[in-house]
């Protein structure tokens, strides 16, 4: 049998061998791992971007909330919009409510443009790009409009007058 010195000894119950060889093949593996891992991707390089002037800006705003901006810019981009304070000064009924668009050319060289309206019910664009949900059929219509002019059901409960106790009179 080998002597072991003191030292090797107590590092050995300190970190046993088979926890220390194990350690080591996760370090391996996630250094494996990281070399084929990459955090953002690789891109071809990309000239910096140019300044694209404003060539036309005006902005105006009141104190009763109301606002109206519009600019363009020497790539052709080009918007407005106008808002104000609908309802105001009733308190739980104020709303802010703006209408405005925007156009530009995008980079298959197609103009798009987006007119929109943003209120109580939410922001809503329209554009000829912009996916719409398809026409509800005539048959839908009819059977809805049918069913509107039908009486209504109501489910209520039958009203059923209580009895006294055997022996007892009701009133």
């Amino acid at each position: 049998m080998k002597k072991v010195p003191g030292s090797v000894k107590l590092l050995e119950e300190v970190f046993p061998t088979k926890q220390i060889v194990a350690t080591l093949g996760l370090m391996a593996v996630a250094m494996a791992a990281a070399e084929h891992y990459h955090a953002a991707p690789e891109y071809e390089h990309q000239a910096p971007a140019k300044h694209i002037p404003i060539v036309h800006s005006e902005s105006y705003s009141h104190h009763d909330g109301s606002y109206k901006f519009a600019y363009e810019s020497a790539n052709g981009i080009v918007a407005q919009e106008e808002g104000f304070v609908k309802n105001a000064g009733q308190k739980d009924h104020e709303v802010q409510v703006a209408h405005g668009s925007f156009s530009y050319t995008d980079p298959h060289g197609h103009p798009v443009s987006v007119s929109y309206v943003a209120d109580e019910n939410g922001f809503q664009a329209k554009g000829e790009h912009l996916p719409t949900p398809p026409p509800v059929p005539q048959e839908l219509i009819d059977a809805y409009a049918k069913a509107a002019s039908q009486p209504q059901y109501h489910d209520e409960p039958e009203h059923v007058q209580p009895s006294a106790p055997h022996g007892y009179s009701q009133y």
